[in-house]
């Protein structure tokens, strides 16, 4: 099986240290995952913006274009992201798709390694949806829903046994399906 190249991509003004420290962080916690952080940020969309100055989270999502050689994207921004009727999200992801963004801007703690675990939990997660996995009934896992900052903190930068099998065989899938069609 060979590793799943993800991008993290920045968009808009970003916090490139922060990024830094989830691409080495992202491995750690999905073995089977490589990361790089894309050397250009992208602009935000105007297209995207509501009256009550969040970003449409679809709208950014579909902005997000996977470079050649890579398996998934995933958008990393600093402004407040939102899905109708939703009031905010952390997150998105195409669920067994290719892209997924995440937003810090209700992540941000003034202890900065708590901010870095949490935007980590949060990609996490998303990459998770890309890969067919649905939220989790264990408020420990990483795939578990967070509704609020506190059900981010509960959760661990983990799956659990049952997630990750599921995530590895996924993957395994998908390693295979493409190999077929070589």
């Amino acid at each position: 099986m060979r590793p799943m190249r993800v991008m993290l991509q920045p968009v808009g003004e970003s916090d490139w240290q922060l990024l830094a420290k989830l691409a080495i962080r992202l491995p750690q916690n999905l073995p089977f995952v490589e990361c790089q952080v894309s050397p250009k940020a992208v602009s935000l969309p105007t297209s995207a913006i509501t009256p009550r100055r969040q970003w449409l989270a679809n709208v950014l999502l579909a902005h997000l274009v996977i470079p050649q050689g890579f398996d998934r994207i995933v958008g990393v921004t600093n402004v407040d992201l939102v899905v109708p009727p939703f009031n905010f999200v952390f997150g998105i992801a195409e669920f067994e798709g290719k892209r997924a963004v995440i937003s810090t801007a209700r992540l941000i703690d003034h202890n900065a390694e708590l901010t870095e675990l949490r935007a980590l939990k949060e990609v996490l997660h998303e990459l998770g949806h890309t890969l067919g996995l649905p939220h989790c009934p264990d408020p420990t896992c990483v795939a578990a829903f967070s509704n609020t900052l506190a059900d981010t903190d509960r959760k661990g930068p983990k799956f659990c046994l049952k997630c990750y099998q599921r995530l590895l065989i996924s993957w395994q899938q998908q390693c295979s399906e493409a190999q077929q069609k070589d």
